[in-house]
């Protein structure tokens, strides 16, 4: 493969920047930001629209992605580099992971929690967005001698060059995870960054996105964390197949949860004046608040279920499942 041609860049002038000289694509190893890539390496009229300036391609390791994901990232990493293009994978030993999110099952081990659909969803957060920015700010830094100072240098690169594009592999059908970049409470995020979303500009869904990999020889699978509480009965039964060891693991995270807060298996239940409720019956109300990963219903429960509903699909049906519907959670962008 050879050597992208790039436009030249835009003006160094700190009060005029003009267009925009910079686009990061946010690489999840997935089938929609791969088409992105593909994209970019193989179209010059997709590089003059989306990214005609400096372009880098970053990913966050959350540490839990399936070693096929991985097998890809290691393949990306090569056609990257033949093709002149920048890709960094964020890893917990370069220092932009914070010390309680070095992976997902780190977290989860030394917290003694489990992520679960109870929750609040912080995980993509912590382990993918923000060692991306931590990361920018100090490559930007780097490469085009701005400050490193809790994203001051990301706004004076804004103020420079223009907002950074921020190319993310959202596909046509999925707008709703489109985020809109003024409601974001970070004042530096509003005034310099620009999310885009060329897989909806262009009409691609998910179906569009693996046929375009298709073409080239590749099978992607979809990217998401082994132990993600967002996962459907098809997709933990393809875990307890194909990743057995893992899905024990899991197992062992959620059950070491459950012991630690066993204190809040049976909690009052009361009114807003702080009383307790009671039945018909008088008795006082109480509920199970000790959740895992699907709520009061424990994992193995859920695996039981799976195996049972799905007994009939032999493991192509089950793969072939998991690879044409993706893995696709509420997340925005």
């Amino acid at each position: 493969m050879t050597g992208i041609e790039k436009s030249p860049a835009t003006t160094d002038d700190l009060f005029a920047p003009q267009g925009n000289r910079l686009t990061v694509l946010s690489f999840g190893a997935g089938q929609d930001s791969s088409a992105l890539l593909e994209l970019y390496l193989d179209d010059p009229d997709f590089r003059r629209r989306y990214a005609p300036n400096d372009f880098v391609v970053v990913m966050s390791d959350t540490g839990d992605e399936f070693d096929q994901t991985y097998d890809h990232i290691r393949d990306v990493q090569r056609r990257c580099k033949e093709a002149g293009v920048e890709f960094v994978l964020i890893n917990p030993d370069m220092g932009f992971h914070s010390e309680s999110w070095r992976s997902l099952r780190h977290f989860y081990r030394t917290k003694g929690t489990i992520g679960s659909k109870a929750f609040p969803k912080t995980c993509t957060d912590r382990l993918k967005i923000q060692p991306i920015y931590r990361w920018l700010e100090h490559w930007l830094s780097q490469r085009y001698g701005v400050k490193c100072n809790r994203k001051a240098g990301i706004r004076e690169f804004a103020a420079r060059y223009g907002r950074i594009k921020m190319m993310i592999g959202i596909a046509k059908g999925e707008e709703s995870r489109m985020a809109d970049p003024a409601k974001n409470p970070n004042r530096w995020y509003r005034e310099s960054i620009e999310p885009i979303y060329p897989l909806v500009d262009m009409g691609m869904d998910r179906a569009a996105c693996q046929e375009l990999l298709h073409a080239k020889g590749l099978y992607v699978i979809p990217s998401n964390c082994k132990a993600c509480p967002f996962l459907s009965e098809p997709e933990l039964e393809y875990l307890r197949r194909f990743n057995p060891e893992s899905l024990a693991d899991w197992v062992e995270l959620e059950a070491a949860k459950l012991k630690k807060h066993a204190d809040k298996n049976e909690v009052i239940v009361t009114d807003k004046d702080g009383q307790p409720k009671r039945d018909r019956h008088g008795n006082v109300k109480v509920e199970n608040r000790n959740y895992g990963v699907f709520g009061v219903t424990p994992l193995p429960v859920k695996i039981e279920q799976a195996k049972e509903d799905y007994a009939s699909w032999s493991d192509e049906d089950i793969a072939a499942y998991r690879y044409s519907h993706g893995h696709c959670v509420a997340t925005a962008f």
